[in-house]
């Protein structure tokens, strides 16, 4: 440790007396060694419920304590709630709100963001969605094709235009690289991208070739700054400024980088790859007075599929390159739950799991017989959680596919229990169910009973987008089609009159097999009644196939599917198509008016419906884990076995005093046999 900061870090040390206070916990010895090691850098190995970003707040609140400016202190974590998390663990164990406030606490995609507007001047179009990506995909494999030696293309499997798996495999793999440095490592070691290289990588050879025409469009050799960036991209840009070893002083290009830090911290730190520990390592070496503590749980890595890779916490990695030498330190008990899902969840992750929590962890396990089956009994113990006077928002379900809160979400709105959801939106604003919706309003000639502009917008949104209307320029050929489609669609949503009109007018103006789908589809929505109209309707839009054609992913054309799926069963009810599009207004309605009661609330009543990956470092009361079968969870369309595990771990381990775990009658999910339970009847 550099001397003048160990002198002001250690100054008034006293081993047995830390010095600051904690409210409200009693620090374990654990904790309290991690709080006031003298270290100058510390890595945390903790398992799940252990308490680490506690204990990392512990942590930062020693170092304010002894006199660290709050704004000299720097978190970083994989996701925004994590952020959360720890400023919320900051305030619990006892820190000013006002202190927190002051405390740099960022997701390593802001922290990339905010470095590279400095460089870059203005924010870059955000492209999330792999449709978005796709027109760029091709044109890299065309300027492959265009450019490569022969010798070269000899090598390579480059599809033709238009095949959604090759980009989706394209766009998994790409985020991989990136992640790894896969290219910019070979480079900065002076070697070429090579068959040999790319299957010591573990990378696809031809992918790997793509993907170096691809960053070649997006961020052109000379250009000050891409032209977009996409998923995980300003951490990969960043990385790729200040990773190449032949940069040593990279900081004096970046005039926003964090120069006089006195101690860094990492929430989560089994997130990192290789292009976030660039940056990590970077951060060290222009701040070498600098303190580091990161602390992470080896057994939940569930973003492989970016790179992440846990032995950047072992010492024998981190030290060679950070010229650090680390202490590593244990958090080995969880103190979130009780022996019974600390047996199981040691089960999942095939190691002993200790617990020295206080209260004891209920395991819930049923079975179900179907889909409905399985609704029903999440709402029953919703309801029962609410009728004992528990907090709502400590009850939350978690979901392995956004298709699954379709059934939920309107079992929910009927039994009158307010909801919200984490990771995804509610089911009735979702792009497809937004189409359908908008063929509901022209069918019935009732737009205008969308009570909500935005929604109504939404909805002449996607019918433009799915149908692929072709919209004219409205002023001169330098419009975008953002613009155009804006201009389109702000006459229609003023006037919900002019719906159907504007539907008649552009439906000859699509593709062929659009139009008569559009066309039969109307037909049965105006002309048939009963309980099974909804589904002819479906049937007749073929919305199967319009998925495949709409989304690159697979597991979003399931989705997609799915949803609709669940709107049939919906609409099952109901006799007429404007009895079920009254249902769906009014069911958005409802949910809206939940929410808001919710918000002025002095109590929080909504309990929760969530994406996995969107809580990993928090912790709730009561768990349910639904829809747990065969190819459900884990999925069919998964990227690996492993990371399926890991989710799963990750989800078991969030509860402290309930785990409820529905299970499939029919074909039980296999994690339910390996945490060693057997479901009751």
């Amino acid at each position: 440790m550099p001397l003048a900061y160990a002198a002001r870090f250690t100054m008034h040390y006293d081993n047995s007396l830390p010095s600051f206070a904690a409210q409200g916990i009693v620090p374990t010895a654990e904790q309290l060694a991690i709080q006031t090691s003298n270290d100058d850098t510390v890595i945390v190995h903790a398992n799940a419920g252990a308490a680490k970003t506690t204990s990392l707040a512990l942590r930062i609140a020693e170092g304010l304590a002894r006199g660290l400016a709050p704004t000299s202190i720097l978190a970083l974590t994989y996701t925004e709630p994590a952020c959360d998390a720890l400023r919320a663990a900051l305030r619990k164990i006892g820190v000013a709100p006002d202190v927190v406030k002051k405390v740099w606490i960022s997701s390593f995609e802001t922290f990339a963001l905010y470095c590279l507007k400095s460089v870059e001047g203005a924010a870059l179009p955000a492209l999330r969605d792999p449709e978005a990506l796709q027109a760029s995909v091709w044109a890299a494999v065309a300027e492959l094709r265009e450019r490569g030696t022969p010798e070269l293309l000899e090598q390579l499997w480059l599809p033709t235009e238009g095949n959604s798996e090759f980009v989706e495999l394209f766009l998994r793999q790409s985020l991989r690289a990136k992640g790894m440095l896969a290219r910019e490592m070979a480079y900065w070691d002076d070697q070429r991208i090579t068959a040999e290289y790319a299957e010591e990588c573990g990378l696809d050879f031809s992918l790997l070739c793509v993907l170096a025409e691809y960053e070649k469009l997006r961020h052109p050799p000379g250009a000050d700054s891409p032209k977009f960036r996409a998923e995980h991209d300003a951490s990969y840009d960043l990385a790729r400024l200040v990773g190449d070893p032949d940069q040593p002083t990279f900081w004096a290009d970046i005039p926003k980088w964090p120069r006089h830090l006195a101690a860094l911290m990492l929430d989560e730190m089994h997130d990192l790859n290789h292009a976030l520990f660039a940056i990590t390592r970077g951060l060290l070496a222009s701040n070498p007075k600098c303190y580091f503590c990161g602390v992470g749980d080896v057994d939940q890595v569930i973003h492989a599929h970016a790179g992440a890779d846990a032995r950047y916490m072992q010492a024998e990695m981190f030290e060679p390159q950070t010229g650090r030498h680390v202490q590593a330190l244990p958090l080995t008990a969880s103190y979130r739950f009780g022996p019974a899902l600390a047996a199981s969840a040691g089960h999942l992750a095939n190691k002993a799991y200790a617990t020295q929590a206080a209260h004891a962890t209920q395991l819930r396990c049923t079975r179900y017989a179907d889909d409905l089956d399985c609704v029903q009994q999440v709402v029953q113990a919703a309801l029962q959680w609410r009728a004992e006077k528990r907090k709502m928002n400590e009850f939350v379900v978690l979901l392995r596919h956004p298709h699954q809160s379709v059934l939920l979400e309107n079992a929910l709105l009927e039994a009158g229990l307010p909801y919200q959801t984490r990771g995804f939106g509610t089911y009735l604003q979702r792009p497809e169910v937004m189409l359908v919706r908008a063929l509901l309003a022209v069918a019935t000639q009732h737009f205008g009973a969308v009570q909500s502009t935005e929604t109504r917008r939404r909805m002449v949104e996607e019918l433009v987008v799915f149908c692929r209307f072709q919209l004219g320029f409205f002023r001169d050929e330098s419009e975008t089609p953002a613009e155009r489609l804006q201009e389109a669609v702000r006459p229609v949503v003023a006037d919900p009159t002019i719906l159907a009109t504007f539907f008649e007018s552009q439906i000859d103006r699509t593709e062929p097999q659009i139009t008569r789908r559009l066309r039969n589809a109307m037909a049965i929505a105006r002309n048939q009644t009963g309980p099974t109209m909804f589904a002819q309707m479906l049937d007749a839009l073929e919305m199967r196939q319009w998925a495949a054609e709409h989304w690159v992913e697979k597991q979003r054309q399931a989705d997609a599917v799915a949803h609709l799926e669940g709107l049939k069963q919906a609409a099952a009810r109901f006799d007429s198509v404007a009895a079920f599009f009254e249902h769906l207004n009014q069911a958005e309605v409802h949910f809206e008016k939940q929410r808001e009661h919710s918000k002025r609330s002095a109590k929080p009543a909504e309990l929760c419906l969530a994406d996995i990956a969107q809580v990993k470092g928090l912790e709730f009361e009561h768990v349910v884990l639904p829809f747990l079968a065969q190819g459900a969870f884990p999925a069919a369309e998964r990227v690996s076995m492993v990371d399926e595990r890991k989710l799963m771990y990750v989800a078991v381990t969030r509860a402290r005093s309930t785990l409820s775990l529905l299970v499939s009658q029919a074909q039980p999910s296999q994690f339910v046999a390996e945490m060693q339970l057997a479901p009751s009847a």
